[in-house]
């Protein structure tokens, strides 16, 4: 909290944070920070133009040997429906079915690929690192 005072007061800079709801929380405890920042809910993603672009965008960034054309129509469905459109749970996902196709040596993401156990492990990881950012290692 101290670092965010500090980046809008002493250097001036205009700050647009993005976080989880625990995040959120975390600001709106802080008076001050609370009365200069406003709170505003992302909107889950839907199979539109700005989502297909998103999926092009992270598929190309992971690091993989084969483009997996995320932007596919089945794919792109199957994304939605495991992740239920939220941007945290897609690029967990999308991370965890990486890591699956390169130590599988497909090198790209499948729609076989994509299923309830894979996003279950993968949300595993995120309450995992919330759980040694909170305790400790």
């Amino acid at each position: 909290m101290n670092a965010l005072r500090f980046l809008a007061n002493d250097l001036r800079l205009a700050l647009a944070c993005a976080g989880t709801p625990d995040a959120k929380q975390a600001l709106l405890t802080d008076q001050q920070l609370a009365e200069r920042f406003e709170a505003r809910e992302l909107p889950a993603w839907r199979d539109e133009p700005a989502f297909h672009q998103f999926l092009a965008s992270f598929g190309a960034s992971l690091p993989l040997r084969q483009a997996s054309r995320l932007q596919e129509p089945r794919l792109r469905q199957r994304i939605l429906s495991l992740s239920e459109g939220i941007t945290g749970r897609i690029c967990r996902l999308l991370e965890e079915a990486a890591v699956q196709a390169i130590r599988s040596g497909r090198e790209r993401i499948e729609l076989e690929a994509l299923s309830e156990e894979l996003l279950a492990r993968s949300l595993a990881s995120i309450a995992e690192r919330r759980r040694r950012a909170v305790v400790g290692p």
